[in-house]
């Protein structure tokens, strides 16, 4: 293969892997009001997951980042975090639909009519009308059979009201990464054995030239539901892969040259919210995976796409 067609196949390859991070996703993502509740395509808590107990974080001393990442990862630093519980599961479309009964809440993405979908098919980023967290694909897709999915097109004002709702918050990103790096100062990933590990065995992500082709060697092209592969040693699933989760956190390229040793939040404002963990899209091939530990991703807050969801933490008794 020629020098030109090589360096035109990296070049795709790498804007494309930076929109899936939520580089230069500004699309006019405004909500129209007026909007009235959806119907629901499956009924609350129907063969679904239930939700279990959360996990509890100790608080101490934790590493947050990584000095030979990407610059927004360093300095690699050292922060003091109090102790708190973190969901062992993303939010399914079974435990979000709860929600949506209880409240009768709109989505961002129902009251626009659509949302951001990486096409399986056409291997593209597009914008889907009628994508939602009920229609995943378009208007002829539905969640029937998915309950214990993890939920998707779900913007961060829609994770925060579901947080809310449920007496939670949304982590910070320095929770996230406490709760998938555990207290080891070493690994980029939230299972034991470092970077070398078969991750396939670990993780729903990509395995292959992103976005020509997908080996799909974890058994999912696509979602895999919450729990398919295996927990860390806290019992915590999917950190890695699957689908990238929201944060709390606004998102700054120096903020860990800023924020202080205990019990950080991150700036106070930004155009962008930090997501962790990286998603089924996720690939390595150029050399830092998404779905590390340490990597920020980062999304308008307006985005929903078919990429992304969510878990929660609370600090102490759940509260609904």
């Amino acid at each position: 293969m020629s020098a030109g067609r090589n360096n035109s196949k990296v070049l795709l390859t790498l804007g494309l892997v930076c929109l899936a991070s939520g580089v230069g996703i500004y699309f006019a993502f405004r909500a129209p009001s007026g909007s009235t509740p959806p119907s629901l395509s499956i009924e609350p808590g129907s063969e679904a997951l239930e939700a279990s107990p959360p996990i509890s974080i100790p608080g101490g001393t934790y590493l947050i980042g990584n000095d030979t990442g990407p610059r927004d990862t360093r300095p690699a630093r050292r922060i003091k975090l109090t102790s708190f519980q973190i969901d062992p599961t993303e939010v399914t479309n079974s435990m979000f639909a709860d929600f949506i009964q209880a409240t009768g809440y709109q989505t961002d993405a129902e009251r626009r009519g659509y949302s951001l979908c990486f096409d399986k098919n056409s291997r593209q980023f597009t914008r889907q009308n009628g994508a939602n967290w009920q229609h995943p694909d378009g208007p002829n897709s539905s969640i029937l059979g998915k309950e214990s999915f993890p939920v998707i097109h779900v913007s961060w004002y829609d994770a925060n009201a579901y947080a809310k709702w449920a007496g939670k918050s949304l982590p910070t990103e320095f929770q996230w990464e406490a709760a998938a790096r555990g207290e080891s100062l070493r690994g980029d990933f939230p299972w034991a054995g470092g970077s070398k590990v078969e991750s396939h065995k670990h993780a729903n992500l990509w395995q292959g030239d992103f976005p020509l082709r997908d080996q799909a060697l974890d058994s999912y092209y696509g979602i895999a539901p919450v729990a398919s592969f295996v927990a860390t040693e806290k019992g915590i699933f999917d950190l890695a892969g699957n689908v990238a989760e929201w944060t709390s956190s606004y998102y700054a390229e120096d903020s860990y040259d800023l924020i202080g040793n205990t019990d950080p939040q991150g700036p106070n404002h930004g155009e962008m919210r930090v997501t962790r963990g990286g998603s089924w899209l996720s690939s390595d091939q150029t050399g830092v995976s998404e779905a590390a530990v340490w990597y920020r991703g980062k999304l308008t807050p307006e985005t929903s796409t078919n990429f992304t969801g969510f878990r929660c933490v609370s600090n102490g008794e759940q509260v609904r």
